[in-house]
């Protein structure tokens, strides 16, 4: 299938399989706003879909019986599909083309000037305060995000602009099927171990990524992050480097200040101090997310005077150190954090921005597999909280050996060890019962997890502000 180069897709009917994925619904949102007619199907409660339905797209439950419309013409599946999959056969019988997600997102970057974000953590953050950039700077950017942005209404929009920013996602070397104008690298990590062999292996898809982007573009790299040098060496394009560490880079932080509601920095571009920046974000790993986002803007054509502008306004993505209330004055937060290195950023930005206050962590462990091969890091990343309680592992593409061979009680086990305090919990409303039948006004609640831990959060603030005044007082 052939895209027409103003992303006019009314003649189109796209069916998506597995359509209630995060990034499958961005994207279904997207072929939505360019007109497509939009149809899926996915397995998940049909409440899941309910803003999809709401923009008129169906969704079906259930995909063991397709029932695939006359006028479909293209067949998006997700990542996650079996090749068997019913509706991808019923597809298959009828000739239909069938294109996997990262496939089609790369088909739609190459009708825009592309800019994907890649990296082991921060690619939502960094990806979402590009698209608010560009898009509070006027320039109608199109983006396809992971995660929602509450202050640009979803995690997908079709823009009339010339920009496309999209996270690019390692995964299966799925981000090889973009070739961006300029690439974000925001840090190498071992992650995906369930597809990865090992270290040396996720760093030499990276530099495969790297020489994806155009040679007459730009790779905006994290020149802090030690794994980097490969990918540097490795660029056929202009490297433009960040850091936090160095002023003799292309893009550094100097002075950074952290407030009470905001950290302050200024940027420096080619060794000139180009002026200060101010963002509601916590943490040293937002410092860098912001840097390389307004690094990119840069590069694409920002003046550095609409990106101090309109910084300070960004609230963040949904997810990502979320303030879901202030309940008697507990700030109750919910983060997608699941690996050992986002755990630890999240709770340093807890810290940095309530100084001296009893910080009580909800922690979902995500995968068994990522679970048990990275136990000792996650069991030492919660030593700075008052208390932790962990609850079942959320399960995904896990076989049963990965199952049977660690369970959350092992991690309970090494955080105690570790000098933590940690509780196993499995049932979630007793998690809820035990939070809101301790914490006091001043304390704090970070719900962790990139599992359905999130309704936690929610139902925790409910609960502590339903509290009598004489349970809450510090």
């Amino acid at each position: 299938m052939q895209l027409r180069p103003d992303l006019d897709l009314s003649a189109e009917h796209w069916h998506f399989v597995g359509i209630l994925g995060t990034g499958m619904r961005g994207l279904a949102i997207f072929a939505s706003e360019c007109g497509a007619n939009v149809s899926g199907s996915d397995i998940r409660p049909p409440r899941e879909g309910r803003e999809l339905i709401e923009r008129g797209i169906s969704v079906r439950v259930g995909q063991h019986r397709p029932r695939l419309s006359e006028d479909t013409n293209l067949v998006v599946a997700s990542q996650a599909i079996d090749d068997d999959n019913a509706e991808l056969r019923a597809a298959r019988k009828r000739g239909l083309e069938i294109v996997r997600y990262p496939e089609m997102v790369g088909r739609l970057m190459d009708e825009k000037s592309g800019i994907a974000v890649a990296g082991s953590h921060g690619k939502s953050t960094t990806a979402s305060t590009t698209a608010f950039l560009m898009e509070k700077a006027g320039r109608e950017p199109s983006y396809l995000i992971g995660a929602d942005i509450p202050q640009l209404g979803g995690s997908a929009h079709c823009g009339n602009g010339e920009h496309l920013i999209a996270e690019a996602c390692e995964y299966r070397r799925s981000f090889l099927n973009m070739r961006p104008d300029i690439g974000i690298i925001t840090n190498i990590d071992r992650e995906h171990i369930d597809y990865y062999y090992d270290m040396e292996d996720i760093k030499e898809a990276f530099c495969d990524f790297a020489n994806q982007v155009n040679k007459d573009g730009a790779l905006i790299v994290n020149a802090d992050d030690p794994n980097m040098q490969c990918v540097i060496d490795a660029a056929k394009c202009e490297v433009l480097r960040c850091s936090m560490e160095s002023l003799d880079v292309e893009y550094a932080v100097d002075n950074p200040w952290r407030a009470t509601r905001h950290t302050n920095f200024d940027v420096v571009c080619d060794g000139k101090n180009m002026g200060r920046l101010v963002t509601k974000l916590y943490g040293n790993h937002n410092i860098m997310n912001t840097l390389m986002a307004a690094a990119a803007c840069h590069r694409a054509g920002l003046g550095f005077d609409e990106i101090q502008r309109q910084i300070e306004e960004f609230e963040g993505v949904a997810r990502r150190m979320q303030l879901i209330g202030d309940p008697w004055g507990v700030p109750v937060l919910s983060d997608y954090a699941h690996h050992p290195k986002e755990i630890c950023a999240s709770i340093e930005a807890a810290r940095q921005q309530f100084h001296n206050r009893r910080i009580f962590v909800v922690f979902q462990p995500h995968q068994y597999s990522r679970t048990r091969a990275m136990l000792p890091e996650l069991s030492a990343s919660f030593n700075d909280v008052s208390l932790t309680l962990v609850s079942d592992i959320y399960a995904a593409r896990d076989s049963l050996r990965d199952q049977d061979a660690v369970s959350a009680l092992d991690l309970v086990r090494g955080i105690n060890q570790n000098d933590g305090l940690a509780y196993y919990v499995p049932e979630f409303e007793e998690i809820e019962d035990m939070v809101v039948g301790e914490v006091v006004k001043g304390d704090v609640v970070l719900v962790m997890g990139a599992g359905d831990i999130w309704q936690v959060a929610h139902h925790i603030k409910g609960k502590i502000a339903q509290k009598p005044a004489t349970q809450i007082a510090a």
